[in-house]
């Protein structure tokens, strides 16, 4: 059974929704918000389905303000029966550096947000890895997933002595970093993603949840283990992740 932890529903059709939604290989599909309009639009889905779960997030882009924090923490506490985590948030020097303070002070509030609700944060760290630890080293009780975690390895040792999650991306196939990961990440710490419609593993389509079957099979020919062994370690991993989960 396929888990994905992490894409972009929101930006899919709705007759792709509507095909994961009711596609039986797939087990659940956490769709993670980039504003305050995502985050209501990823709640509509999971209404629509019960295998879509929510994750809400301000994201760090040149857009963010520190006036958006107030309205977004108030969507939070009236939905949060309803909310998984708090994601996709953290910071990107890759796209925009003039705002930074602004996204180091919004991660911050989100980060204290999620402690109080006690639920995990899925993280997004693009060129700004090292600056995402040092904050998150402030935070030793907030359950964290590192998406799609491009920093060099000894900031992913860094990550796993504290006991965070990994999500790999359906790229895994492609990409020497991530099968390089896998090798090194504990086993009960790894989970799958998409990141969809962004990083397929197939350069003529848009990603989609259904494509981590390719992602479980490159997984079990690096662990040498079966591939329902493999779908049977994520799904161990969600759980425990989102011990809080409500089903």
């Amino acid at each position: 059974m396929i888990i994905d932890v992490h894409s972009h529903l929101d930006l899919l059709t709705e007759e792709k929704v509507k095909e994961i939604g009711e596609n039986k290989k797939i087990k659940l599909v956490i769709t993670n918000s980039v504003d305050l309009k995502t985050s209501k639009k990823s709640l509509k889905l999971n209404k629509m389905f019960s295998k879509i779960k929510v994750a809400v997030g301000l994201y760090p882009g040149k857009e963010l303000k520190l006036s958006d924090f107030n309205i977004f923490e108030n969507f939070v506490r009236k939905n949060k029966e309803s909310i998984t985590a708090i994601g996709e948030i953290g910071l990107d020097l890759h796209h925009t550096k003039e705002n930074f303070e602004i996204q180091k002070a919004v991660f911050i509030k989100e980060l204290e947000l999620a402690k109080q609700l006690e639920i995990p944060v899925i993280i997004h760290s693009r060129k700004a890895e090292k600056e995402v630890l040092e904050i998150l080293e402030s935070f030793p009780k907030v359950k964290v997933l590192l998406h799609c975690f491009s920093g060099n390895f000894k900031l992913i040792t860094k990550g796993i002595e504290r006991g965070y999650y990994f999500s790999i991306p359906t790229n895994v196939n492609r990409s020497e970093h991530f099968q390089k990961m896998l090798e090194l990440i504990p086993r009960e710490k790894i989970l799958t993603e998409t990141d969809s419609p962004y990083l397929s593993p197939h350069k003529d389509k848009e990603n989609e949840p259904i494509f981590i079957e390719e992602s479980i099979k490159k997984i079990s020919e690096i662990w040498k283990n079966p591939e329902d062994k493999v779908e049977k370690q994520i799904e161990d991993n969600f759980n425990k992740l989102f011990s809080v989960f409500n089903n």
